[in-house]
């Protein structure tokens, strides 16, 4: 399970898609910042293109260290614009069915 921190909020429609990606990683069984970033960029090739760029293109997750994410808007030149996220592993997600 990760902690999502939000930072900036989501203004245009692919900016709203690419944050239901990330809501979709949450509960993920991921442990690892690699594997998570390897999962995001897959998330990020399902969202529509709604500009000029492809969301591929626009959003980049950066690792902070192994259990802690960073997922960064970027500019037409592939700058840092704003970070959007902080995604921090908190452990296990709990099994409700676990008696």
């Amino acid at each position: 399970m990760w902690k999502i921190t939000k930072h900036k909020a989501a203004t245009g429609q692919q900016e709203l898609q690419v944050c239901i990606k990330v809501r979709e990683l949450e509960y993920s069984n991921i442990t690892y910042a690699e594997s998570l970033i390897d999962e995001f960029r897959t998330k990020l090739k399902e969202v529509k293109r709604t500009n000029n760029f492809s969301a591929n293109l626009m959003y980049k997750a950066t690792p902070r260290n192994p259990k802690s994410v960073e997922i960064w808007k970027l500019t037409a030149d592939a700058d840092f614009n704003y970070k959007m996220f902080t995604l921090d592993y908190i452990g296990e997600s709990p099994n409700p069915f676990n008696f």
